[in-house]
């Protein structure tokens, strides 16, 4: 018989091998490394008793993991084994961490789920989980970048801070970026600073390019996309989860070379406090 329980007692070597099976066959497959998974869920700051899984025996088939700030949580990693699928056990570990984040303080539960994965959408929103924005997701090559850049990224200097013109995803945003040892850079033109930004250099990953309004236009944004893009090791960069909205920010990543491999919808759920 599966039960519902917390992972407050499952340490992560014995959770990896049950992720990286959950996650073989999806759309885009994910296998991570120890390192690689202890850094994913620093940065999305894991709780292990927010957290829940599905349990056979005392054998883990399925979790899902949360990412806690405050009263709200984040779906870090929703999945169950493939031989364990189609018993409704989804709607069962759905329900149970609901109940659970609740009857601990959370009030707003949030995740992305991929566009091409109807099904997941669908039980979502059978729960209650609302679509509150689509963002899409971005690749291109180190040896594709359409353009040149004169900008320079320089350390950041305390005190300059350029706000987002639209919300970072959970896995984007500030707290998550610099739990995740991203490098912050000032973005600098013949002297002057004119924007802030967050990348990654080993991973290939820029998470924010956040430019002052008077600079903010399509060919500024691409020479900063392509100065970070330049600043990476990794033969592919990546930009995840950039809001529909922002079209300055999707032309510009087009007209660098970038390709949108995949797009997201981020959905969220209130939650009703609960008493355990």
């Amino acid at each position: 018989m599966v039960v519902t329980n917390t992972l407050k007692h499952t340490d992560m070597e014995d959770l990896l091998p049950v992720f990286n099976e959950a996650f073989s066959d999806y759309d885009i497959p994910i296998s991570m490394t120890a390192e690689a998974f202890a850094s994913h869920l620093e940065s999305l700051s894991y709780s292990k008793d927010d957290s829940v899984g599905l349990f056979e025996k005392r054998r883990l088939v399925g979790f899902l993991l949360i990412g806690r700030r405050g009263s709200v949580a984040y779906d870090a990693g929703t999945g169950i084994i493939p031989s364990y699928r189609g018993r409704g056990l989804s709607h069962t570990l759905i329900d149970a961490a609901a109940a659970h984040l609740a009857a601990r303080g959370c009030t707003t539960f949030v995740l992305e789920v991929l566009d091409t994965n109807t099904k997941a959408k669908n039980l979502y929103q059978s729960h209650g989980f609302a679509i509150r924005r689509n963002l899409l997701c971005f690749s291109a090559k180190q040896d594709e970048l359409v353009g040149q850049s004169d900008l320079l990224l320089e350390p950041h200097e305390d005190g300059y801070r350029v706000p987002s013109c639209y919300e970072s995803s959970y896995q984007n945003n500030d707290q998550s970026v610099a739990e995740g040892l991203y490098t912050c850079s000032d973005i600098v033109e013949k002297g002057t600073r004119k924007g802030v930004a967050w990348y990654h250099h080993t991973r290939g990953s820029i998470a924010q390019i956040n430019i002052e309004p008077q600079y903010r236009d399509e060919n500024f944004m691409k020479e900063a996309i392509i100065s970070c893009a330049r600043a990476c090791t990794t033969q592919t960069v990546r930009i995840l989860n950039v809001d529909e909205a922002d079209t300055v920010v999707i032309n510009a990543l087009q007209a660098a070379g970038f390709t949108k491999f995949t797009t997201q919808s981020e959905m969220v759920l209130i939650l009703e406090e609960q008493k355990q």
